[in-house]
């Protein structure tokens, strides 16, 4: 009876160091970095202190119709820099017009997405410090996160309450993964890729 009951006792205690997936407590990587952001060229980085991050493990969005978001915030970025390209070299009314509708149109497109994916019932937030550092405990798997400034925005739908970045990390058990982020409000504009993706549609 002793025996059974000493039993009973230690598979209580393993059990209570295991958590899903029979992953250990102990196990779980860390997720740590630095968001920082300047405003012009010449300006050394600043703490984007405040900057709104959303986690979310890569299996917790494959079933949804978010899955593909890296691809329409890409897009929404290579768009967002052919706009910028056309607006400043040339002197074509319509031309800029154009531009400018099709890229509110997409923006408008992409916030949509955004909102959808930041509603995710297993997302996981979190903000950065008054030093612009954060840190999270993750177990380990594959993560899509969502990076929002909480400094700087842009006069577009999709970046109106912050400037986006989207970054896809691996967490690895009982590991450190640093993910450094750095938002500029003058972004390069990257002349040779923006002529070979013109014809993306902006």
């Amino acid at each position: 009876m002793k025996n059974i009951l000493l039993s009973i006792v230690v598979l209580c205690v393993t059990l209570s160091f295991t958590t899903e997936k029979g992953t250990r407590a102990g196990d779980n990587g860390s997720l740590l970095g630095a968001v920082t952001y300047k405003v012009s060229t010449e300006s050394s980085l600043l703490p984007d202190a405040g900057c709104e991050i959303y986690i979310i493990n890569e299996t917790d969005v494959k079933s949804t119709k978010y899955a593909d978001i890296a691809d329409k915030i890409g897009l929404f970025q290579r768009n967002k820099t052919f706009c910028s390209y056309t607006i400043y070299n040339t002197i074509d009314a319509d031309k800029i017009k154009k531009a400018r509708e099709n890229f509110a149109s997409l923006s408008d497109y992409v916030w949509e997405n955004i909102r959808g994916f930041q509603k995710l019932p297993a997302m996981v937030r979190a903000k950065t410090n008054s030093s612009g550092d954060y840190s999270l405990s993750l177990k380990p798997g594959r993560y899509y996160i969502l990076y929002v400034s909480g400094n700087l925005k842009s006069n577009n739908i999709a970046e109106s309450k912050g400037i986006i970045d989207y970054k896809v990390v691996d967490i690895k058990p009982a590991r450190e993964t640093i993910q450094n982020i750095n938002f500029d409000k003058h972004e390069n504009l990257m002349l040779l890729q923006v002529i070979a993706i013109a014809g993306e549609g902006c």
